[in-house]
C-alpha cells in the first residue's frame, strides 16, 4: 500500500483502540523503552508531543520517567513557518496547543532551528523519538504527511539515533512510495518488542 492508504487506515485503528487497550499499550512501550534501551547514554533526547485525542503514543509517561530517573536534555518541536524548531523543555516551560491539537513550547531565546540543534549537540549522543501511523520492517516510516521530521532528521549525524513508537507491529509489505527524502528509523518499540533495522 501507499502512504496515503496506509495513513487512512491505521488513523481509523488507533481511534478504534478502547481507553484500556489505550492505557496497557502506553505502559507496555514505557516498559520495553526502559529496559531494553540504554537511555542513560542519550543527552539531548528530543521527544514528539502526543496528539491524545488521536490515541497517539503518551510520550508524557517517558518524560516522567527522564525527569525522576535520569538527566537527559529534554527538547519539544514547535512548528512555525512550516518547519520545526526546537525548544528546552523544563516542567515549568508553558506549552500551548496548535492547530493540530499538538502542545508545543513557545519560541524563545532558547529555541533553535533544526541545523542549529544538530551542531550544537555534535559530541553528544542524541535520541529523536519520532511520531508515526505505521512503519515497514526496512525501517520505513508513515507519518502525517507534512514532512516536518525528515526535513530535520536531515540535518542528522551518525550520532543521532531515530526511534519510532508505534502501537502496532510493523507492516508486512514494504510501504510502496517511499522517496529518497524519506529518512529510516533505527528502531521501532511497540508494546511487543523492539524493532532493529
Amino acid at each position: 500500500m501507499n502512504k496515503a492508504e496506509i495513513r487512512k487506515e491505521y488513523l481509523q485503528k488507533r481511534i478504534d483502540i478502547s481507553p484500556s487497550e489505550y492505557q496497557n499499550a502506553n505502559k507496555s512501550l514505557h516498559d520495553i523503552l526502559f529496559s531494553r534501551i540504554m537511555m542513560h547514554r542519550f543527552s539531548p533526547i528530543h521527544l514528539f508531543s502526543p496528539i491524545l485525542r488521536k490515541n497517539e503514543p503518551d510520550t508524557n509517561l517517558i518524560i516522567k520517567t527522564l525527569r525522576a530517573d535520569f538527566a537527559p536534555d529534554i527538547f519539544l518541536p514547535t512548528v512555525h513557518n512550516q518547519e520545526l524548531f526546537h525548544s528546552p523543555f523544563y516542567s515549568e516551560t508553558d506549552l500551548n496547543i496548535n492547530k493540530w491539537g499538538i502542545a508545543e513550547p513557545e519560541i524563545s531565546k532558547k529555541t533553535v532551528n533544526s541545523q542549529a540543534f544538530f551542531e550544537k549537540y555534535a559530541s553528544e549522543d542524541i535520541l529523536v523519538l519520532v511520531p508515526l501511523l505505521a512503519f515497514d520492517k526496512t525501517g520505513q516510516r508513515v507519518g502525517y504527511g507534512k514532512g516536518f521530521y525528515d526535513t530535520f532528521l536531515q540535518n542528522a549525524d551518525t550520532n543521532t539515533t531515530i526511534m519510532g513508537l508505534s502501537l502496532f507491529e510493523a507492516l508486512q509489505e514494504p510501504i510502496s512510495d517511499v522517496t529518497e527524502t524519506d529518512i529510516p528509523m533505527h528502531f521501532c518499540i511497540t508494546p511487543n518488542k523492539v524493532w532493529t533495522f
